[in-house]
């Protein structure tokens, strides 16, 4: 909600015309001075990619503890989303403060139907084949691909094991991270389907002969909303807290408690999951 909070704050604007990408905040509540008024530029791919790490992230966790039997510090989500914060500042930095302000390019927008009546003074321009915008969109691919091939990968050698018919998991067992699985999947396609729907228009947009306008500002939009989507495809890829989110509706209470026991000695893990309806329990060893 953090990240739909600010996003919606900064609201990103951006609109491209003769070569020349115009960038700002299109929030007449947030205004920022100087060079900081490039800045949302910057703050939407740093909120956006941390954002989407909670899903690799996610697959780290189960990979972690169900395949290598191992506990996690609480400090590991933080270094990871450091480290990610770290990368996209890095290179989405230079687009926003290497952009210009109060160009004399400004009135090229105003000549496209949707721009003429708006106010443009506050936005800042650069040139689309410039270094930081390749910088920029470069990270944000890296970045954003790194992400699905980890999750890929994590989520490979966690059915491997799952799957081990050593490991002895119940039917049970394997239906839930079975929906994990899917909702993962589900919340890392969002975003990826988003940002491939966008890179495409927005190149088509270059050999259109006359382009309106606004229809950046148009794709953009929905951004803030992936994460009020993410509980949702979690409702419906997840049984269980389907059946909770039903029973709470409905008036009817469901207590479910979850606990995993992991024994260094034995080298066996416990996971018990159960609620007033049913009880799901695995204990594998190595």
């Amino acid at each position: 909600m953090v990240a739909s909070g600010v996003m919606t704050l900064a609201q990103l604007t951006v609109e491209a015309k003769d070569g020349i990408v115009f960038l700002g905040s299109g929030n007449p509540c947030f205004p920022l001075q100087g060079q900081w008024r490039c800045s949302p530029v910057m703050i939407f791919g740093i909120v956006n990619n941390v954002g989407f790490w909670s899903v690799p992230i996610q697959a780290m966790f189960r990979y972690i503890i169900i395949v290598k039997k191992r506990q996690i510090s609480p400090w590991f989500p933080l270094i990871v989303y450091a480290t990610v914060g770290l990368f996209i500042s890095s290179v989405t930095f230079p687009a926003a403060f290497l952009a210009t302000t109060n160009s004399p390019t400004l009135p090229k927008l105003q000549s496209m139907e949707f721009w003429k009546t708006e106010d443009i003074h506050e936005l800042c321009t650069i040139d689309i084949l410039s270094w930081p915008v390749f910088t920029y969109l470069a990270g944000m691919v890296i970045l954003e691909g790194t992400g699905i091939v980890l999750l890929l990968w994590f989520t490979n050698r966690l059915n491997k094991t799952l799957y081990n018919a050593q490991m002895h998991f119940s039917s049970k067992t394997k239906q839930a991270h079975k929906e994990m699985t899917r909702k993962l999947y589900a919340q890392a396609a969002i975003p990826s389907v988003m940002s491939v729907f966008l890179v495409a228009i927005c190149a088509c947009l270059f050999f259109m002969p006359n382009y309106y306008g606004g229809l950046f500002v148009l794709l953009l939009l929905p951004y803030p909303w992936i994460v009020v989507l993410n509980p949702l495809v979690t409702l419906c890829c997840i049984k269980q807290y389907r059946s909770v989110a039903i029973a709470t509706l409905q008036g009817r209470c469901m207590e479910i408690k979850s606990n995993m026991s992991i024994n260094p000695d034995s080298k066996a893990i416990t996971t018990v999951m159960n609620s007033r309806r049913s009880v799901v329990s695995a204990t594998f060893t190595k």
